[in-house]
């Protein structure tokens, strides 16, 4: 009853959210919040809060005062109300905008009084308002990371908080956090995540609140392996955001409003992607709900990893027909090593070629000729994978195709939208990802073929991404050498010739022909 009841809010929430236009751009496109007394309802200390009421007058004094509803803590902040735009209705209203003082983890009461005739204006009852614990700083390099002795906050509805702080991973990533020492039981239905703003940022399932049940691709909960005393396992995918920051670094409209960085300068809400706060509606083992204020402390562990954490990956099947090899490599040596490890959901078959690392399939099918290196493993749980949502405004570069001698460059830091990539007889497409990366969104086919190249400044393959949002083929068939991932999840990605890869490859389905050879790029598992 408790996780229908707060998914019957969220419900009313999203009901709001979905009828209201979306901003434009720079991943700024999420609804705005629905109008409250206290924004965000969940905070850490140092972070804005921001308060609403009519009775509030611009340019008078006010003192804040929070008090925990669980721990001995109070504190008073002063302030002058002013007229600012609301991110919920972008209406201008008087309001207070205060940092969260130092205060105890949970359930937290707000009163707002005239500082000069110490009249009550405002009072919000502790059901509304969780103080939450410093945020985590994610780290950008992969790897498992360990927080001992920490403790999250609980709401006064048994919602447990944990906020995080993303702001250093610019690139793909996927990370996998549990309690240890903690028994908490959640699904998917369980997970919310929102900002500081205020903003729901992402659920981990589709359909309406709170009936949705089918899980977001590349978004899911995994059973403890230890259910007595840890809790389940949340895994969780985070999208490209250099495009992101490109749009607000360098693109006027969507630079920040100087005198209220909510909003741009064009007008459009301002959405912090930077600063999350983890929300879980679960249960312990005994099924009790969380006691309100400060969990015990617990060990929490955090795994950090590439979208790329395979050499190739076909979510339905991957197929060696040729004499083909998948290995690795680490920048800066000149041998190859025995990483190149791949995955598929379905069979994977080969009928020459040489894997060498480890292999997990549903299912083998490999013929004489055929050689892996590393472990075979039997697939019983499906992965499944992120999907690739295009971001608004990218910069159009329509259909780039080459033939001959003909070639083009692509400058960056940036990520660009490309209609369709062809390249043919001999022609080359030159990515200059000396300032950073470049990431293109190509909607259409890719194919290159015979003596074409694509060149990069740089061969960190992280630097040059090819994300195909479609089902279009992928068809790279040269004698030369790529650097760079390819994400294409719902497409059939064809690699043959002589041709050299090196980097990473996630489609649907891969098959490897001819004598092509995937060196899988180490650095991409963190190594």
């Amino acid at each position: 009853m408790f996780r229908v009841g707060v998914l019957a809010v969220l419900a009313a929430i999203t009901g709001v959210l979905a009828a209201s236009p979306a901003n434009a751009g720079c991943g700024c496109e999420k609804p705005p919040p629905p109008p409250a007394a206290v924004r965000p309802s969940v905070a850490y200390s140092g972070a804005p809060v921001a308060l609403f009421s009519a009775a509030l007058q611009a340019g008078r004094l006010y003192t804040v005062t929070f008090t925990s509803g669980t721990a001995v803590g109070t504190a008073s902040v002063p302030a002058l109300a002013a007229m600012r735009r609301d991110l919920a209705d972008a209406v201008y209203k008087p309001q207070l905008v205060v940092p969260l003082p130092l205060l105890p983890l949970g359930p937290t009461r707000i009163a707002v009084t005239d500082s000069t005739s110490r009249a009550l204006v405002l009072a919000i009852d502790d059901a509304s308002f969780t103080v939450a614990p410093a945020p985590l700083a994610v780290p950008a390099a992969y790897g498992k990371y360990h927080w001992p002795n920490f403790r999250a906050a609980v709401g006064r509805d048994g919602v447990a908080y944990v906020a995080l702080d993303v702001s250093a991973v610019a690139q793909p990533m996927v990370f996998e956090a549990r309690a240890v020492g903690y028994p908490l039981r959640f699904t998917g239905q369980d997970v919310v995540f929102t900002n500081v703003q205020g903003f729901l940022m992402q659920l981990l399932v589709r359909g309406s609140v709170p009936t949705g049940t089918v899980p977001i691709p590349g978004m899911f909960v995994f059973p403890a392996t230890n259910a007595a005393t840890d809790s389940d396992v949340l895994h969780y995918s985070r999208h490209e955001f250099s495009t992101y920051f490109l749009q607000h670094m360098e693109r006027q409209p969507h630079a920040l409003d100087p005198n209220d960085p909510n909003w741009h300068l064009d007008g459009t809400r301002h959405v912090d992607h930077d600063h999350l706060i983890l929300e879980i509606m679960g249960h312990l083992n005994d099924g009790s709900l969380p006691q309100p204020g400060a969990t015990t402390g617990f060990d929490l562990a955090f795994t950090t990893s590439s979208l790329f954490a395979q050499g190739v990956v076909g979510a339905s099947t991957v197929t060696m027909s040729g004499n083909g090899t998948i290995d690795s490599f680490s920048r800066g040596r000149l041998t190859y090593g025995s990483q190149g490890d791949v995955m598929t959901n379905g069979t994977l078959t080969m009928s020459n070629g040489v894997i060498r690392g480890n292999a997990t399939a549903r299912s083998f099918n490999l013929r004489r000729g055929a050689t892996i290196t590393g472990a075979r493993t039997v697939l019983t749980t499906p992965a499944t994978f992120m999907e690739v949502k295009m971001p608004a405004l990218l910069p159009e570069l329509g259909t780039i195709s080459l033939s001959g001698s003909m070639s083009q460059t692509i400058h960056g830091p940036g990520s660009f939208h490309v209609s369709g990539l062809s390249l043919i007889e001999g022609s080359t497409l030159f990515i200059d990802n000396t300032a950073g990366p470049v990431t293109l969104y190509v909607t259409g086919r890719v194919t290159t073929s015979g003596s074409t190249r694509i060149t990069v400044a740089d061969p960190n393959p992280e630097k040059f991404a090819i994300y195909v949002p479609t089902a279009a083929p992928v068809t790279l068939s040269a004698g030369s050498s790529f650097y760079g991932v390819v994400y294409a999840p719902a497409s059939t990605v064809s690699l043959s010739g002589s041709g050299q890869f090196f980097g990473a490859f996630v489609a649907n389905a891969v098959k490897m022909g001819g004598s092509a050879r995937v060196h899988y790029d180490s650095a991409l598992r963190g190594n």
